[in-house]
């Protein structure tokens, strides 16, 4: 049975990362991240949602240049079974995902939709956890930011998103969980570029239309992506490979300015600096600004850092947030 603070709650919040390597070790490995983690889980469980918004983001997947949304909100989704991912459709319920985009749009955003969206690991990485592996166990909608590619959006509109989605969830009287699905720092430009820095024309045919229209299936990309994460996650378990694109000083500044709460401090920092500072991956922190957003504006408690390390064996900073519990 819940407990009364559970009971209480208004909206939950909680942000972790998806690095495809989490779901390749054993928990030995990093035993502080899955504590904190698995009390993110149990406190999620404890809320009892009656829906989940996750903001997450494509990895070329299913989202190619050709046509790349900003924003989208899912109406139908399915997760393919990409690495790092949980394969399966998401039970997304179509009156609430529609009713949400429509108020988006009454507030200034010019959402994009899907009626067969599909996600990769930026999605069901998260919710692989937090719904025990059953993605379909809980009604989700997803929430799409791009962070890959770019132009990306601002964190000043990520946040304004993340503001306006909260605000249509409070007004649904709904218990609503948050998931920000991502970061922190980390280097994803050398497996999955730029459309001017591809290293050949077959990456670049593949990133913009995707399997089927050059000699790449998208068999053979998810394979390769695979292959190399492996290899990764192999050395750096050895100790054999220290990955150097971590900056715990950049995560350490985004994760207090974000606990602060006053989110509107990160309307200056620019995308160019995330990148220089933080790398490509690094820009994933839009979905953690826009879930702690939603979170506010929908009743949340405050955020709590709970955990952060720049030494794992991940490839990634990591840290682990949520909203704790407390009665109102």
């Amino acid at each position: 049975m819940a407990s009364t603070a559970a009971q209480n709650a208004k909206a939950y919040v909680a942000c972790v990362p998806h690095v495809p390597i989490i779901s390749m070790q054993e928990r030995e490995q990093n035993p502080g991240l899955w504590q904190a983690y698995d009390a993110s889980v149990a406190e999620f469980e404890a809320f009892d949602p009656d829906v989940v918004i996750v903001f997450g983001g494509d990895h070329y997947s299913h989202i190619h240049l050709k046509l790349a949304p900003t924003f989208m909100v899912g109406h139908l989704a399915e997760a393919g079974d990409d690495c790092g991912g949980t394969p399966g459709k998401l039970n997304v319920p179509m009156d609430l995902s529609t009713g949400l985009a429509e108020a988006l749009i009454d507030d200034g955003f010019d959402i994009a939709t899907s009626y067969a969206m599909k996600v990769d690991h930026g999605f069901s990485n998260v919710l692989g956890f937090f719904l025990r592996g059953d993605i379909g166990a809980r009604p989700v909608i997803p929430v799409h930011i791009n962070s890959l590619s770019k132009p990306r959006p601002t964190l000043k509109r990520c946040r304004q998103l993340g503001e306006a989605v909260g605000r249509w969830a409070r007004s649904t009287g709904k218990r609503v969980a948050f998931l920000g699905s991502g970061g922190l720092s980390h280097e994803t430009a050398f497996i999955f570029p730029q459309y001017e820095t591809a290293p050949n024309e077959e990456v670049r045919t593949f990133i913009v239309h995707g399997g089927g229209a050059g000699p790449i299936s998208d068999q053979q990309w998810h394979g390769d992506i695979e292959s190399e994460m492996i290899k990764l996650s192999a050395d750096l378990v050895s100790g054999e490979f220290k990955v150097p694109w971590i900056n715990k000083k950049w995560d350490e500044s985004f994760l207090k300015t974000l606990e602060a709460g006053d989110l509107s401090a990160f309307d200056s920092w620019t995308d160019k600096d995330i990148l220089e500072a933080a790398g490509y991956g690094g820009g994933e922190v839009r979905m953690w600004l826009a879930a702690v957003a939603a979170g506010q504006q929908a009743g949340a408690q405050p955020l709590r850092v709970d955990y952060y390390s720049e030494d794992t064996t991940i490839a990634v900073g990591v840290g682990v947030a949520h909203s704790q519990l407390v009665a109102a």
